[in-house]
């Protein structure tokens, strides 16, 4: 089982098994909420898309957990990439109605064209959400990583003891580099979901998942402090 042995271990793992539980409860809960025509109300082309899309999300978001389990993190790190590029679809057709026609319909759909519509329109309207925490770019941060662009990162998370583990995992124990990257993007996938929850109004519909969303929120305010 993969357990941080860094600065603030105890806080982290922690932080991580909440998280797994909060992933379990979630998943249910929006697939539930996209299901329900009166809570969502798509026609039945769209709805189909939305489950989908969601369940691609938590998919390799579960996939995620369980590669870090096994310490394969490039794989894991790569489902995670997956999982934030589900979630830049997932909300421009759910902010876009006419691009989950698009969608549906055109080969020639284009993610990011709807993406800087939306980022412009928000600009102009001094819109807060445009200084929070970014999927896209968490997500293109990952692409970098998996694909040996950021350099020093790929290969050196990968050293233990100043030399390079040659098994199919990283070994164990893994070095603190290593947890560093598995630190970061635990807290990425936190606020990419976070932020995906928010599309589902959750207002009174599900008073656990809420305190659980307190709760770690909490702890990630409690790592804030530290540093």
């Amino acid at each position: 089982m993969f357990e941080f042995t860094i600065k603030d271990a105890a806080l982290l793992n922690d932080f991580k098994e909440e998280l797994r539980v909060y992933l379990n409860k979630s998943f249910r809960f929006t697939t539930n909420y996209l299901a329900n025509p009166s809570l969502s109300d798509y026609p039945d082309s769209e709805r189909l898309v939305m489950l989908s899309v969601n369940k691609a999300i938590y998919q390799n978001l579960y996939s995620f957990f369980q590669l870090n389990e096994s310490n394969l993190q490039y794989a894991a790190f790569a489902c995670l990439e997956y999982a934030a590029f589900a979630m830049r679809l997932y909300y421009v057709l759910f902010t876009r109605k006419e691009s989950r026609y698009e969608y549906i319909a055109s080969p020639d759909f284009a993610l990011e064209k709807y993406e800087q519509e939306i980022e412009q329109e928000r600009e102009e309207a001094n819109d807060p959400e445009t200084i929070e925490f970014s999927v896209k770019e968490f997500c293109e941060g990952l692409r970098r990583l998996n694909s040996f662009e950021l350099k020093n990162a790929s290969v050196g998370s990968q050293l233990r003891d100043g030399n390079l583990y040659l098994g199919l995992a990283s070994g164990s124990p893994v070095s603190d580099e290593l947890q560093h990257e598995v630190r970061k993007n635990l807290i990425g996938a936190y606020h990419s979901l976070n932020r995906h929850m928010k599309l589902f109004f959750n207002g009174g519909l599900n008073e656990e998942l809420e305190d659980m969303e307190n709760s770690l929120d909490e702890k990630y305010l409690a790592y804030l402090r530290n540093y």
